[in-house]
């Protein structure tokens, strides 16, 4: 009869726990591979609604990003917008942007990328802009008005003519910025562009390459595997 020592039983009843662990992570890294959509692209423009005053919105190409797209406000705004339909649990959010030259002493939201929220259990909805404002830091997030709100992703930090990556978990930072988040809370529209969330002219330029949307997984309860001597 063979004695097995009990380090040894112990690692055999760890397998299961860290069998699960593996699989978890090849299905996390499946999913943030495969399921990204490209919502606003150079090819994609006319899909998208504009608001376009005093403003030009067109395609570009950079040697660099490659097509991309291209929008100048001379004191109005450059805006593109669309309905958006969930299909994850957990979208986040990514796209990188460039601006020309700008004043270092510009307080103001030369390019944004705003979420709309909807609840219908609780009749609810929320705004939340992510702003690139020179005078503010990334640290920067404030309430504009009742449910909506700005978070400074790109600001004193960031140089013009420069490419910068942004990627935002989307409910994540609506729960961080707000209280009593309702469950069924999903996101309805985004805008992105050039315009001052509370309406405000402004003059501005730059580009947005890519904006895509990827599905995260929800977090998986692993229940413990009990060991025994």
């Amino acid at each position: 009869m063979t004695s097995h020592s009990r380090k040894y039983r112990r690692r055999l009843h760890a397998l299961p726990a860290a069998l699960a662990l593996f699989v978890f992570a090849a299905l996390w890294l499946y999913s943030n591979t495969t399921s990204a959509d490209v919502l606003l692209s150079a090819k994609s423009i006319d899909d998208w609604n504009k608001d376009c005053r005093h403003c030009s919105i067109e395609p570009h190409y950079d040697v660099i990003q490659g097509e991309i797209v291209r929008l100048e406000s001379r004191m109005g705004r450059a805006l593109l917008s669309r309905p958006f339909v969930s299909e994850g649990a957990r979208p986040q959010l990514s796209w990188q942007w460039s601006l020309d030259k700008f004043d270092e002493e510009t307080s103001a939201a030369l390019m944004r990328v705003t979420v709309d929220f909807s609840s219908t259990e609780a009749d609810q909805t929320y705004r939340l802009h992510y702003v690139w404002n020179p005078a503010e830091r990334t640290t920067h997030r404030e309430m504009i008005e009742e449910n909506e709100y700005v978070w400074v992703v790109s600001g004193a930090q960031q140089a013009p003519r420069r490419w910068y990556s942004v990627e935002r978990d989307l409910k994540q930072d609506l729960g961080r910025l707000a209280e009593d988040v309702p469950e069924d809370i999903s996101v309805t529209r985004i805008e992105a562009g050039i315009g001052e969330p509370d309406g405000r002219k402004v003059r501005s330029g730059g580009y947005i390459s890519e904006l895509t949307v990827n599905y995260l997984p929800e977090p998986l309860s692993l229940e413990p595997v009990a060991t025994s001597d």
